[in-house]
């Protein structure tokens, strides 16, 4: 086996999650493979069996008709075939090079249907997981808008609501009438947006170098480049607290909401607030672009892997004539 050591460059926390952690290593190699506690460590491999069981003659088609017959089925396959597959590669690639195999082999779960976006960023409706069966998908999203934290509570329940759509409902026989069906559950939910408070379509997040980043923030407001948006948010909350006499109520650390404003006709900016203490004079919320970054744009991510027109401007998928 041919390896080497290298200095690990970089070690950055990209998302913010209320109960759950990814923990990813890149290597460049194209194998992904590397030493981790004298352990020769690789990444998880996924199996698709929907085609097969298309394939399976009319007779085993009626036999593994139920979810439950088919997860069986799966069970036993790995067990009584692939594991012992998979063990057997191993062996005869450790063997010739005097290596002692410890891997070993387990089926971690097996889902109804699952979208990937991206490495990392996936939504899985589980079947069974570790020894329990799931008669209805067990929905759980990775590296998503739907398990992050900072995404406001009423947009959970809508995006929640088209992803599953997306998994289960979603038929490329009769796409037409699926994105019409989509638009008109887009539009409805859209209307409940809009009338919905501020504060269950603000976004949440933690302050952080609060000094380090605001120049001023009493007599007018300036911040220093690349300041973060939750900086910026409470930033201006704090500079018109001043501007209203409410010196008392001034944040600089803990955990706010936040949403988007209108700065001028072209820009966009952000105003913060402790949760649960919109004050009277808070700027109006930019709804058209609270919209867009908290459902629109999430769910664009998803409609273009699986090669479904993005929602455009108008809140809706356009079809197309050919």
């Amino acid at each position: 086996m041919i390896y080497q050591f290298e200095e690990i460059e970089s070690i950055e926390q990209l998302e913010d999650f209320d109960n759950e952690y990814v923990y990813d290593i890149e290597v460049e190699d194209n194998s992904h493979t590397f030493i981790a506690n004298d352990i020769l460590v690789h990444n998880s491999v996924y199996v698709t069996f929907g085609n097969f069981f298309k394939c399976m003659t009319p007779y085993y088609q009626d036999k593994y008709k139920d979810k439950r017959a088919k997860i069986d089925w799966i069970l036993r396959y790995c067990k009584e075939f692939q594991d012992k597959l998979n063990n057997q590669w191993c062996k005869d690639i450790y063997d010739p090079r005097h290596g002692k195999n410890v891997h070993e082999f387990e089926l971690e779960t097996i889902s109804y249907a699952q979208i990937c976006i991206k490495k990392k960023k996936y939504l899985k409706g589980y079947a069974f997981v570790k020894g329990k069966y799931f008669d209805k998908p067990k929905v759980s999203g990775t590296g998503i808008e739907l398990v992050k934290s900072t995404t406001p509570k009423l947009c959970r329940t809508i995006l929640t609501d088209l992803m599953n759509s997306l998994m289960f409902d979603y038929d490329s026989d009769r796409k037409a009438e699926y994105i019409m069906e989509f638009n008109q559950n887009l539009l409805k939910y859209r209307k409940e947006f809009y009338k919905a408070p501020i504060e269950d379509i603000s976004q949440s997040i933690g302050i952080g170098d609060y000094k380090k980043y605001v120049i001023e923030d009493k007599d007018q407001l300036i911040l220093g480049k690349q300041c973060p948006v939750s900086v910026q948010a409470i930033a201006r909350y704090n500079y018109l607290a001043h501007k209203n006499d409410e010196d008392n109520k001034i944040q600089y650390s803990g955990k706010i909401k936040y949403y988007n404003i209108r700065i001028g006709k072209n820009n966009i900016g952000y105003f913060g607030y402790p949760a649960g203490e919109l004050p009277e004079w808070a700027p109006q919320m930019d709804k058209l672009t609270q919209w867009q970054k908290n459902v629109i744009d999430p769910i664009n991510r998803f409609l273009e892997v699986m090669d479904i027109p993005k929602v455009n401007s108008s809140s809706n998928i356009q079809l197309t004539l050919f």
